[in-house]
């Protein structure tokens, strides 16, 4: 592959790139700030996008010194590099959804978790370990922790 093609190649990568990071980090923060308002979600989208642009243009610096001829053409040279580099695109951005959809269930799992009311008469794990789960230092004021029955005093 000439110079020419070599830079067009890297010219239409870099747009491809880069169109797609902005497509996802936009669509991104309005699907996570569906679940929750903040910076955080912002942040998120942001270093997920991020991550995104790394992990391509480390494909795209390594497709561009891969010698892939398809056929010795320069336009084949050239339309070849960029179908390899679309599929790696779609496979990354196809992670990169699945992460941001991971992190949105995420938010809504532990959004519902904290808006449910306690069930009253049956006491979970989370609500028997609430407060000091050691015992106090001397002086210091704060419950007994709870202590089952010893072993030895249960009847069968």
């Amino acid at each position: 592959m000439g110079t020419d093609a070599y830079l067009a190649f890297i010219a239409l990568g870099l747009i491809m790139i880069v169109a797609d990071g902005q497509l996802l980090y936009h669509s991104g923060k309005r699907y996570l700030s569906d679940v929750d308002e903040g910076d955080a979600i912002y942040s998120m989208a942001k270093l997920v996008t991020v991550l995104f642009h790394l992990v391509m243009f480390g494909f795209l610096a390594l497709l561009s010194v891969l010698s892939f001829e398809f056929g010795g053409h320069t336009v084949r040279a050239v339309i070849g590099n960029l179908g390899i580099l679309l599929l790696l695109l779609a496979l990354v951005h196809a992670v990169t959804m699945a992460v941001m959809s991971q992190m949105h269930d995420s938010r809504i799992t532990d959004d519902q978790y904290m808006r449910q009311p306690p069930r009253t008469g049956i006491s979970t794990n989370i609500q028997l370990q609430r407060g000091s789960v050691v015992a106090p230092v001397s002086g210091q004021a704060g419950p007994e922790p709870r202590i089952g029955p010893p072993v030895e005093d249960q009847t069968n």
